[in-house]
Parts: C-alpha cells; sequence; structure tokens
C-alpha cells in the first residue's frame, strides 16, 4: 500500500471517529497534500454539512491550535460562538476554488446570505494603467455576488500593486466600495502620508530624499513565508482587510442599529458621550494545509488582530474553514453547487493566484506570456529599472526559459469566458452541462501549462 493510500485509510477512520463539529482530540494533522492529492483520493471533508445556524452550536477546531510562540498563545482560540451570535460572517473572497468553497460551506450550515458579505481585495488598486491580476477577476466575483444575492465589498490600496512597487515615501491611503451603492470611500490618511504629500507639493530640490527618508519599496515581493518581505500579501490584502475593518467600525457599519439588542448581548454603551454598540465579525478565508508547508502550521481559529474587545467593544474572530480538505475535497464542494470556477483553472492554472504571481512557475509564465504579452513585456521592463528581478535569483526570460505552453485551450471557441479577457456574465456562474474538473485540476493533470 502506498503513502497515498495508507494516509487515505487513516484519514477516513479519523472522519467517521472525529465529526466535524466534535472537540479536537485528534494530535496528528490528518491531510493530504496537493502535490499527492489524485483524481482517485477518497472524498473525506469535502461531504455535505448538516445545518446548524440557530441551534446554539459552538464550533471547535479539528485539531486544537498551535500555542508554541508567544505570538500563537496571544491569538489562540479554543472555539468560534455560534454563527448566528455573529453580526456579520465576511468571506474574504479571492475568486479561488477554495474560498468559494468557504461560502458553499455556509450556506449547508444554514448561515442566512443576508448574513454574509463578500470582500475582495483588488491588488491593482484601479492603477490606470497596469495590471498583476487576472483581467477577469473583478467582473468574476460580482458576478458571483450577484448571482447569490450576496453584498460584495472591494476594497484596494489606491494605485495597487505597481504603486505600492515604484513607492516612494509613504503607502498609498486604503478605499473601499460600499456594498450595494458603489459610493467608495477611503479609510484615514496617517500623518506621515499627509507630511509626504506636502513634500510632493512642494516640489523641493530634494524631493526624492526628504520622501526616502519615509519609506522606499523599489523591489519585488520575495518568495518567502516572511511577510515583511513578501509585501504583496501584508500590504495589499491583509492591511487593506484590516484598514476597512477598522474604518468600518468607527463609521458604526460592522452592526446595524437594533442587531446587539435582537441578538441578546445586552445594551449598547457610551463611549466619548456617543452611543457605543457591540460588534461581532467572523472573517472566513481559504487557506488549506495541503497547498503548502507554511499553511499546515495555521491554526484553523484565531483571534484576528483587529480584534478589540475592550477598547473597541469589537470581536473579531477568524475561521479557516476549508483547511483540512484536500484539493479532492474542495472540487467536490463545487460540483455538489454546480459553480463555474474562474477561467484560469480551465487554461490549467492550478491556483487562483494574482495572474502574475511571484511563486508562479516557468510553465505559468509561459503562459502569461501567452495570453498577456504586453505585460509581460512591461515586467521585463520593470526588471531593468528596479535592477531588481522578480524572481528574486534571474531575470524573467531566464526564468522561463524554454518552457512551452503545452495547449492552449483558451484560443478555442468552446471557451465561453477566455481568461484573458475582463468579461465575465452572471449567466456563466453555474454549470448547466455535466460538471466537470477544469484543466487546472490535480497538477493540471489535463495538460494545462501547470
Amino acid at each position: 500500500m502506498n503513502l497515498v493510500c495508507m494516509a487515505a485509510v487513516w484519514m477516513k477512520e479519523s472522519f467517521m471517529q472525529q465529526p466535524f463539529l466534535c472537540p479536537g482530540e485528534v494530535t496528528e494533522a490528518g491531510y493530504i497534500k496537493d502535490r499527492d492529492c489524485t483524481r482517485d483520493t477518497p472524498v473525506f471533508y469535502g461531504r455535505p454539512e448538516r445545518p446548524i445556524y440557530g441551534q446554539g452550536v459552538p464550533i471547535r477546531p479539528r485539531i486544537l491550535g498551535r500555542t508554541d510562540t508567544e505570538h500563537k498563545r496571544k491569538i489562540y482560540l479554543e472555539q468560534l460562538f455560534p454563527l448566528e451570535d455573529y453580526d456579520r460572517i465576511v468571506v474574504l473572497l479571492s475568486g479561488g476554488k477554495d474560498s468559494v468553497a468557504c461560502y458553499c460551506k455556509f450556506r449547508e450550515l444554514g448561515v442566512p446570505k443576508e448574513k454574509i458579505e463578500f470582500w475582495h481585495h483588488d491588488i491593482d488598486g484601479k492603477h490606470p494603467s497596469r495590471r498583476m491580476d487576472w483581467r477577469c477577476i473583478r467582473n468574476y466575483v460580482c458576478a458571483l455576488a450577484e448571482a447569490e444575492g450576496v453584498p460584495l465589498r472591494i476594497s484596494w490600496r489606491k494605485k495597487g500593486f505597481f504603486g505600492e512597487l515604484y513607492r516612494m515615501g509613504a503607502s498609498e491611503p486604503v478605499e473601499w466600495e460600499k456594498a450595494g451603492t458603489g459610493a467608495i470611500r477611503q479609510c484615514r490618511v496617517s500623518k506621515i502620508y499627509a507630511l509626504c504629500e506636502k513634500i510632493r507639493q512642494e516640489a523641493g530640490e530634494n524631493q526624492e530624499e526628504q520622501l526616502r527618508a519615509f519609506g522606499c519599496r523599489m523591489k519585488f515581493p520575495m518568495k518567502t513565508g516572511d511577510l515583511g518581505k513578501r509585501w504583496c500579501s501584508a500590504y495589499l490584502k491583509i492591511m487593506v482587510a484590516d484598514m476597512v475593518m477598522i474604518n468600518l467600525d468607527r463609521l458604526r457599519e460592522l452592526v446595524q442599529p437594533g442587531q446587539e439588542e435582537q441578538a441578546g448581548r445586552g445594551q449598547a454603551v457610551r463611549k466619548g458621550g456617543k452611543q457605543r454598540q457591540e460588534s461581532r465579525v467572523l472573517m472566513v478565508s481559504g487557506e488549506r494545509r495541503g497547498e503548502s508547508a507554511g499553511r499546515s502550521k495555521y491554526n484553523e481559529m484565531e483571534t484576528r488582530r483587529t480584534n478589540a474587545e475592550k477598547r473597541a467593544r469589537r470581536t473579531v474572530h477568524q475561521w479557516r474553514p476549508v483547511i483540512d480538505y484536500s484539493e479532492k475535497d474542495v472540487w467536490e464542494v463545487l460540483k455538489r453547487h454546480r459553480i463555474t470556477l474562474h477561467p484560469c483553472y480551465r487554461a490549467g492554472w492550478n491556483q487562483c493566484s494574482c495572474a502574475m504571481c511571484i511563486f508562479s512557475t516557468p510553465k505559468l509564465f509561459a503562459g502569461i506570456r501567452e495570453l498577456y504579452p504586453e505585460e509581460y513585456a512591461l515586467l521585463k521592463r520593470d526588471e531593468e529599472i528596479l535592477g531588481f528581478t522578480l524572481d528574486n535569483r534571474c531575470d524573467l526570460d531566464s526564468f522561463v526559459g524554454g518552457c512551452q505552453v503545452l495547449r492552449v485551450p483558451w484560443r478555442s471557441g468552446s471557451h465561453p469566458q477566455p481568461p484573458y479577457r475582463g468579461v465575465w456574465h452572471i449567466v456563466g456562474i453555474y454549470s448547466k452541462g455535466e460538471w466537470s474538473c477544469p484543466a487546472g485540476a490535480f497538477h493540471g493533470a489535463e495538460g494545462g501549462p501547470c
């Protein structure tokens, strides 16, 4: 019996003995790495959930969380509240398979759509000319939100990835599009940013030197788990979500008037002479242990750093509900709900990260060269200007080498939504015919660029 089969047998026994909502007595992580997952891998955690919303059921992790560092101890969370006790459930919707599966899971658990909100971070930040992400990503998440009838809040850091890449001075402020209205709001700018703007307006001879004193990027993110060096995730996603959360709380948009009393958590209290309501928010993200060694060490649930129970009466928990799922489990959930995936999967990509993600393989960048030749050429120009390569070790052409795209299904007439276009329609969200795994599933097993 090979290792994959042995792991499958152990996981099946563990699954049968450990229902999802039971306390986490299991001391070893039972998960399958994506590299070991195939079409023949059994489905364990991707089976239909039983509805629990409104039944007062607290949710506990399948595996007890880590507390081996000071940081892990600080954010450790033994269990979540019952789902109905949260004022808002925020699904961080990247547009990829895992975040969409998280949403499907909540619907099976019985969570009403009125309680859920999609948050999508636009990493390009409405930059006037440059893109790092798929052109269709914004339209795809908008179509999914409209099809499901779930409010969508899109947020970004102004000027996006390339604004931060060429940053000199403080980072640009965070903005968001108010769900349901399209109105754009901006988070409070820092004093340092205001000072940098003043320096730019004065346009003195030593302007660049003055701005550099407040920060200077001019380097691509590094391929590392250190978010200080892999700044794209930190500055364009994590910090964006945190800033929006804090500012929504400041604007009293986390809890609608009267919700607190309905939840039975007591009366609002006064703070600074104004009514201050308690808010409870559950942030949901789709990381899985099988994706990487770094993510295998994540806790399933924890307190998010925007949690401020004493200072602001704001409770923020984070849940990774598919963390133990195999790739096969995820596809099974999406098949059950007949969701049409982002077209990058049909084109052979195994993950829906940014189109030009720094972790992309040479074959994937060969695919980008085919899909987006102009953007690929501009990335090469960026390397020359910055004197710093995207791969951190060699230039882009050397990284890609002689890799060729094995097949280009996005060029065929049978592919209704090519990933190189920015078009997506609500009618394409659900599969009408027989649902099948895309070319990019299981390492691009159908011959895509993976």
